[in-house]
């Protein structure tokens, strides 16, 4: 899952610095929520050792 985080800000970096914030925006936003909805899906879901912070 950290990949994937990793990828969607990445995404949202490069089209900060290439100047087009609009994308940007949408990406950031749309990343976020997802890292927090897949956050409280893990929070939820008892014995789902993958989602455990270490």
């Amino acid at each position: 899952m950290k990949i994937l985080w990793v990828i969607i800000y990445a995404i949202t970096a490069y089209f900060s610095f290439t100047g087009q914030m609009m994308p940007a925006m949408y990406w950031m936003s749309g990343g976020m929520l997802a890292e927090a909805v897949v956050d409280l899906i893990c929070y939820f879901l008892p014995g789902y050792k993958k989602c455990q912070k270490k």
